[in-house]
This record gives C-alpha cells, structure tokens and sequence, in this order.
C-alpha cells in the first residue's frame, strides 16, 4: 500500500519548480522529516510553500462525483473506495495543508477529480517518488 501526500503549491513556486520537482520534493521531504522538536520551524517552512486546500468545495466535489458509485464510501473528511472488480482500495483524508491518499493500485480514482487542479504536488515520501499531478492527465486514467 503506497502513501500519497498532495499539497496545493503557491502559485509562485509553481512556475519556478513545474520544469524541475526535485527542489521542491526535497524541500517538502524535509519538512516532512523534521525532528519533534522543530515542528513549529517546519509548519513556518510547510506555510511558505503551500496554499491551504479549500477541502468544503473538494469535499462536495469529489461527492457528487462518486455518491452514485456502488464501492464509495464517505465519513466526514474522508473518502474510500474499495472496488472488489479492480482490486482497488484507496482512502482519500483532506485535511487543510495537505490530502493523505492511501492506495494498492497504480492509478487511484480519486485522482480524476484531483487532477483538476494543476497545482497538486503529490509525494511520496517512501518511496522517493514526486510529480505534479496535471503530468497524469497526458496519461489516461
């Protein structure tokens, strides 16, 4: 099961980080390992980077999206789904400063909905993977 972290980038970083990533992974995984001690030295560095989420709109969106499809499921912030027919099981957290999307497959669902916005940075830190999350949308999901 592969973690995903999606934050919504400033508009500014965007266009100096949206040819080369890697400064801008590099600079969320660190934050992203920061000691106890420094959480507050890194939530001032997380609020320079990113833009809160406007998770009231993303919430109805990716509900009138999905209401209609048998295997969704929906509590408060969170969103599932787990479809038996493609071996799927994916839950979606929103939070304010960044979504948690926790997934088996390759290709989530919920990433046709979040694809809509080109300012998603999705990382995973694990694995050491990054990318901007409207490079999908050449690819079809």
């Amino acid at each position: 099961m592969r973690v995903f972290y999606i934050f919504q980038i400033k508009k500014d970083l965007e266009k100096i980080t949206k040819e080369n990533p890697y400064m801008l992974f590099n600079t969320l995984e660190t934050i992203y390992y920061r000691e106890p001690d420094d959480i507050r030295l890194g939530y001032v560095f997380l609020n320079q980077v990113i833009e809160p989420i406007a998770i009231k709109d993303l919430d109805i969106a990716l509900f009138k999206r999905y209401k209609e499809n048998y295997f969704y499921m929906k509590y408060r912030n969170v969103h599932s789904m787990h479809d038996v027919y493609r071996k799927e099981n994916t839950i979606l957290t929103l939070n304010k400063t960044y979504l948690k999307l926790e997934t088996n497959v390759i290709k989530p669902r919920f990433l046709e909905e979040l694809g809509k916005n080109s300012r998603f940075f999705v990382c995973d830190f694990t694995e050491k993977d990054y990318f901007w999350l409207d490079s999908l949308s050449t690819v079809s999901l």
